[in-house]
């Protein structure tokens, strides 16, 4: 017996059997893939196949929902947003930044003239000299309260108020004091106001029309009683008014005035002047060669007596 080819069992008939192959095991069945968890919120699909709502299809097949030209065009559109609101920040900070140098830096709006109104006895280059200081500052950084400190301290000003005038001038009003009445002092005559300032001393041929002769020590009595006084001065009756001498006045209740005629009328206080004055007329119509003594400071019971 002879091997048979292939190495196989010699066999009886001199013929080699090869034997049988061995079976290939059959293969095992593939696990179904897991499903993706559907996300919290998301409704599931209604048919098999079909993606949830909200979810791009993925599936084999499937275009992405998103393109790659959509995503550059609104890629495009956030840029260009943003540029806008960074031009209008910009646009802004300038428009602020130019504001500011106009109103606090430019030379357009700084202070160039000083516009004085009201005086009389003053002069204007007085209070332009006291408001000088704020020449060439900006009218917004101008103090018109440190202006309207400095010209009240002149004696002869009685109120002051400033104010802007854009784009470059500063008006300073001022009221001056205005004299009520003269009183002597040292032959000639102080001209006072109504809080017993002095606004001017001339001569007795200097006492400007309307401005009585009074006396009255101011520092002893008071302004109160120069005020009477004045008061006084204007209820004396027109007939009898050219021959009033002198006006005194040692409190505002003890008012009194010498006539022509040496008379001496008693007058009280500046209180019920119609009555008086009326009173006056009744009791002392005219000067007499006889002075006496008028008391019409109860203007109901008037009184004459004989010096």
């Amino acid at each position: 017996m002879s091997p048979g080819p292939g190495g196989g069992r010699p066999t009886a008939r001199g013929t080699t059997r090869t034997a049988p192959a061995a079976r290939t095991a059959p293969a095992a069945r593939t696990a179904p893939a897991a499903r993706t968890a559907r996300p919290p919120g998301v409704p599931a699909a209604r048919e098999r196949g079909t993606p949830a709502l909200g979810l791009p299809r993925t599936g084999p097949g499937s275009a992405a929902t998103v393109s790659s030209t959509s995503a550059a065009r609104f890629a495009a559109r956030a840029r260009r947003r943003r540029q806008r609101r960074i031009a209008v920040v910009f646009a802004a900070l300038a428009g602020g930044l130019g504001l500011g140098w106009l109103v606090f830096g430019s030379p357009l709006l700084a202070v160039r003239r000083v516009q004085v109104r009201g005086v009389q006895r003053l002069t204007a280059g007085e209070i332009v000299e006291l408001a000088s200081g704020q020449l060439g500052r900006s009218m917004a950084l101008a103090s018109p309260r440190d202006v309207a400190d400095r010209v009240a301290r002149l004696r002869l000003v009685r109120s002051v108020r400033v104010d802007r005038s854009w784009p470059g001038t500063l008006v300073v009003t001022v009221t001056e004091r205005q004299p009520i009445a003269a009183v002597p002092s040292g032959g000639r005559l102080e001209l006072v106001d109504g809080d017993g300032v002095v606004v001017e001393t001339v001569a007795r041929a200097a006492v400007p029309a309307g401005v009585p002769v009074v006396d009255v020590d101011v520092a002893v009595a008071g302004a109160d009683s120069l005020r009477a006084a004045r008061a006084v001065a204007d209820e004396v009756p027109a007939a009898l008014r050219p021959g009033v001498r002198t006006i005194r006045a040692t409190s505002p209740d003890a008012v009194s005035f010498v006539l022509a005629d040496g008379s001496t009328v008693v007058w009280g206080s500046a209180q019920d002047g119609g009555r008086k004055a009326a009173a006056l007329l009744a009791v002392h119509p005219r000067p007499t060669k006889q002075k006496v003594i008028v008391d019409v400071s109860a203007p109901d019971a008037p009184a004459v007596t004989e010096r």
